[in-house]
């Protein structure tokens, strides 16, 4: 009876089964919990802990479901915030975060792709806190690495008690007006900006005048003592030898009084050529 084919083969089958039910291997890079009529009982190479390789389990009795060991990624596209100056963002941002209690990860969310979902929505209730603190500009340029930051400490409240997993990073990739008031906040920042350009450029015209008023006072005090330096040398030299200094008085004016082309009706006899007078008698 036991040597029928038919029969060999089915048992053969049905042990097969019986084995590959019995036994799971777990990788580096998982963890995985042990279920007994759908109800918790051990985790298995969870973090802290060094654990992979074969194992046995009930069959059909036993189920094991797997998850990442890994850092996993979660990413969350055009959520729309409210700022604290009343401008609506869109934001992009990304979370990193990882499984450190399995047991509870099952217990709230079953599934990864259940957990991310509950975990994205944490994620938008955090930003909509810490967002709604800070200005536009904060979160567009200003603040955003300090925001992240808060956005992760607020968030890691709630994923470790409610999800049992642990937020590594939030990262903001994006974030910006929606198009139909982009317009009107440039058109705000040029304006402010043309504001500080005008102030500037007022005090660069209020320094400059300060300026060329210092230099011009400066200029005139500097000719007046060259003026009285140049008078006091004339008066030495002019008692030295009164001659010469009338006949240097006299050459400065032949120089500013003959100019190229300049009629002059003065007679010959004239105190004013009394040197060339002289310069032809000889």
């Amino acid at each position: 009876m036991f040597r029928n084919p038919l029969i060999l083969f089915f048992a053969g089958l049905a042990l097969l089964t019986l084995v590959l039910n019995s036994l799971f291997v777990v990788r580096q890079d998982q963890q995985a919990i042990l279920l007994r009529f759908g109800q918790f009982t051990s985790a298995i190479n969870e973090p802290g802990a060094s654990e992979p390789g074969l194992y046995f389990k009930l069959p059909f009795v036993e189920s094991v479901i797997f998850y990442d060991r890994r850092n996993i990624g979660t990413t969350l596209e055009g959520e729309q915030f409210n700022a604290s100056d009343q401008e609506i963002l869109i934001v992009d941002a990304i979370v990193r975060w990882k499984i450190t209690d399995p047991r509870r990860f099952y217990q709230s969310a079953l599934t990864e792709e259940a957990g991310a979902d509950r975990l994205a929505t944490f994620t938008e209730a955090a930003m909509r806190r810490v967002l709604a603190s800070a200005t536009s500009n904060d979160v567009i340029s200003g603040r955003r690495a300090e925001l992240m930051r808060a956005i992760e400490t607020n968030l890691n409240e709630a994923a470790a008690s409610e999800l049992g997993v642990q937020v590594i990073d939030v990262r903001i990739r994006q974030a910006d007006q929606p198009e139909e008031t982009r317009e009107r906040v440039y058109e705000r920042m040029r304006s402010e900006r043309q504001q500080v350009a005008g102030r500037i450029r007022a005090e660069g015209d209020r320094r400059a005048t300060v300026i060329r008023a210092t230099a011009r006072q400066e200029s005139e005090r500097l000719r007046g003592e060259g003026d009285g330096e140049r008078a006091r040398i004339f008066a030495q030299a002019y008692g030295r030898d009164p001659e010469f200094a009338a006949f240097y008085r006299s050459m400065i004016a032949y120089e500013s009084a003959l100019q190229a082309g300049t009629p002059i009706v003065v007679p010959p006899d004239s105190d004013f050529f009394r040197y060339m007078q002289r310069r032809r008698g000889q």
